[in-house]
Formats: structure tokens, sequence, C-alpha cells
């Protein structure tokens, strides 16, 4: 009788220490990680409406998701495979101890995470770009001219710089998150949840319509000559995220929950629904275990320099070696950086490191030179004026596509740089890309 009654807050006291050593452990491990802007805070606000639990349904479907960040975590220990090495395990831990929780929270953990806004920042530079020639087209289509250079669309001598505001790109999460927040009002409604491809169909679907958003948002900026900074290009922005999005959602969302969602089973035996145990403890200790060794050799695992590092030289060029392994190059005319790059990892490229100290883009484009396709730039912070390329190289490949140079360093193991060349004279930026394409600076010694 003594040994049955210590078992019951045995088994209640050991999921909450478990949740309790994972928060310590995510401080540890993610200190720094989360981008603290409004999204995050927009996320969090909406957590308590969108997390619903069905407390006397358990699961074992976030098993293989928790498996297999594991294994990439061991193998592949970057703070993005930690985190939802932790989401994951912890969510399994959820639903076999209070049950089910709904797919939003889960789809809000992911937008929130800086690995979504990784993605999304690097899909916002092309499709700026295509929305800029898009619109360009459209408007020479009704009769006015005007024409696209990079990110910029020009009409009736007035330059219009697309850049990641303007595009409204940066609403993006934001949209998806809104997106989340009224499917769970309908689902609350209907006591209903959606399974996760009927989510997934819908947060797509919002995509397409930011997509929509921007494109008018953009010709109406253009057409109307409506400068930024102004109270009228705000308000434009925030018209046709209503008008485009929010309200086609709201008018969606209902007929598409009924038709697609499941009706949860009400409990019929309440005493079910409040007495709370963990299935497969043994599963769990072990997830506990390898989330300590993880947590433990992930401080040892320090980044190692690409084996060439040390060998690679520019002639006329000072060398130092910075933090994270980057190699600096700098004379009079030019300053340039060659940053090592994981296949699996953010890359830093100028519009994330030169925006981050204060300067803004004002011109992006892919221009061709000596038949390889790069990215050139300029940038401005007051009255200092920097011309910028680049793309990545591994001293035989040079390319600006995202999934060649990941597919061949994780195929061939090959170390591949982000290579920045950055000078205060466009001539200059030229006449040195040009000069430093075909080096083989990469090879082996």
């Amino acid at each position: 009788m003594e040994i049955a009654g210590l078992r019951k807050p045995l088994t209640l006291l050991l999921p909450v220490i478990m949740c309790l050593c994972y928060t310590l452990i995510s401080f540890r491990l993610l200190s720094g990680y989360l981008i603290w802007d409004i999204t995050v805070y927009i996320g969090i606000a909406i957590i308590p409406y969108v997390c619903r639990i069905e407390s006397g349904s358990r699961s074992l479907r976030f098993l293989i998701p928790a498996l297999l960040f594991i294994l990439l975590a061991v193998f592949i220990p970057a703070k993005s495979t930690l985190f939802f090495t932790l989401v994951f395990t912890i969510l399994l831990l959820f639903e076999n101890f209070m049950g089910k929780i709904s797919l939003n929270f889960f789809f809000v953990l992911v937008l929130l995470s800086p690995l979504f806004k990784f993605f999304s920042d690097t899909l916002s530079f092309p499709l700026r770009l295509w929305l800029s020639n898009t619109v360009a087209q459209t408007i020479t289509l009704a009769g006015i001219h005007a024409k696209a250079t990079g990110n910029i669309i020009t009409i009736d001598g007035y330059d219009f710089y697309i850049d990641q505001a303007c595009a409204g790109l940066n609403m993006l999460s934001i949209s998806l998150l809104i997106c989340l927040f009224i499917l769970s009002y309908h689902q609350r409604k209907n006591e209903g949840s959606l399974p996760f491809y009927s989510l997934l169909a819908m947060l797509i679907l919002t995509f397409l319509l930011n997509i929509i958003s921007n494109f008018f948002r953009i010709m109406m900026i253009v057409i109307f000559k409506i400068m930024p900074g102004t109270t009228m290009h705000d308000l434009v922005g925030m018209c046709t995220l209503i008008v485009y999005v929010i309200l086609p959602l709201i008018a969606l969302s209902g007929s598409f929950v009924k038709r697609f969602g499941k009706i949860n089973p009400k409990m019929e035996d309440q005493s079910k629904a409040t007495a709370h145990f963990l299935k497969y403890p043994l599963l769990h200790f072990m997830f506990f275990g390898v989330i300590i060794f993880i947590s433990i050799h992930s401080s040892e695992n320090v980044p190692a320099a690409h084996k060439n590092s040390k060998y690679i030289a520019l002639k006329g060029y000072q060398k130092t070696f910075l933090q994270n392994n980057v190699l600096k190059f700098e004379n009079k005319e030019a300053l340039i950086y060659m940053k090592p790059t994981s296949f699996y990892a953010p890359e830093h490229n100028p519009m994330i490191c030169w925006t981050g100290s204060g300067y803004e883009f004002q011109l992006i484009k892919k221009e061709m030179i000596n038949g390889t396709e790069i990215y050139t730039g300029t940038l401005v912070k007051g009255k200092d004026k920097i011309y910028a390329s680049w793309w990545f190289d591994n001293g035989k490949m040079k390319t600006i596509d995202q999934f060649q140079w990941r597919w061949n360093a994780a195929r061939e193991n090959q170390d591949f740089y982000l290579v920045n060349v950055n000078a205060t004279k466009s001539e200059d930026l030229k006449r040195i890309t040009e000069t430093l394409l075909p080096s083989p600076f990469a090879g082996n010694p």
C-alpha cells in the first residue's frame, strides 16, 4: 500500500523534473538564439489561445522527429538542430504525460525559431528582385514606362528602392501567426482540430496571399509616388495586408475548418482527463540521457577552422584572423571578408552583417562577371557609401545558388567560403572582383 502510494507522486514528479531540466538546458544551449522582435512577442502572446490539450489522448507522433533531430544534434551540433531537438523531445514528453497538444502550437514554435527567419530572409531577396521586375513589367503594359534594375524601379525619373520593409516581406511571419490565430478561433468554435497537412496548406495559402499583397503594395507605392517614411507609405502597407491577406483568411477559414477539421471526441470519463501519468518512462529516460550528453559535449564543440584557411593569402593585402574563423584582407582600395560556411549553417551575407552595423542597402542585383553570376550591392550610412559584391567559393566552384553550394559541401565534404568584397569606388570593386574570381584561393596547398 505504501509503495503504491509513493508510485503515484513519483510518476507525477518525474516529468516535471525532466521539464525543468530541459528548460535549464535550453537556457544554457540557446542563450542569444531567439531574436526578440515583434514576431516573437506576438507569437508568445497568442500561445495561450492557440495551445489546446486533449487530456484523454496520449500520442507518439513526435517520436520519429525527436529521434531524427537527436541524431542530427549529435553529428551537427548547430543551435537550430539543438532547438528542434528540445522542441520535439519536450512535446513528446508532454503528450505522453498530459495529452495531445494542438499542432497550431507546434507551428507557432517553428515560426518563432531563427531558422525560419533565416529561410524567410534568404527567400525574400530573390523574391524582391522578382516582384520589382514583375511590377515594372505590369506598369509598362498599362502604358506607363517603368524599368527595374535589381531591386530599384525607375518611373518618371523617380527611383523607388524596394527593400524588405517596403516589399512588406518582413510581415510574412506575422501574417502566418495571424493565420494560426484565426484557425484556432474556428477550431475552438467547431470543437475540432485540423490535421498537419491541412494546417500546412493554409500556411502556404497565407504565403501566396502575402506575395499578392506585396505586389499590389509595391505597385501603389510606385504609381502614386509614395515616399518611404511617410504616414501614407505605412497606411498603404496596412491596407494591402488587411485586404489581400487578413480578410481572405477570415472568409475562408471557417468553411475550411468545417470541411477538413476533425471533431475532437468529448471525454466521457472526467476522472481519466485529470489523472495524468507518464507513458513509456524508459523511452523518456533514454531521451533525457541523450539530451544531457549533447548538452555537455556541445559546449566543448568549438567550430574548427576550415583546413585551408591558414594557406589562403591575397597578394597586396594584410591578412587578419577574426572570430568564428573569418578571414579579413584589407589594403587602401578594398576590404575583403572570407567567411567559412558549413552546409547546414546560415550564412552571414552582407545584407545581415553590414545592415547590423547601421548600413542600408540601396541597390542589390545579380551581375555576370567573367562568366560567373554574383551579387552586387550599394550600402549607404549617412555620407558613407560602400560598393559590395559577394558569392560562395571553394576554389573551384563559384556560385550564388544556395542549393548548389550546400549540396556540394555536404556531398563532397568541401570547404566553402562566403567571399565579400567591399570598396569605396565602383570601378575598384569591379576590377578587384574580376581579379579575385578566377583565383584558386581555397585550393589545397
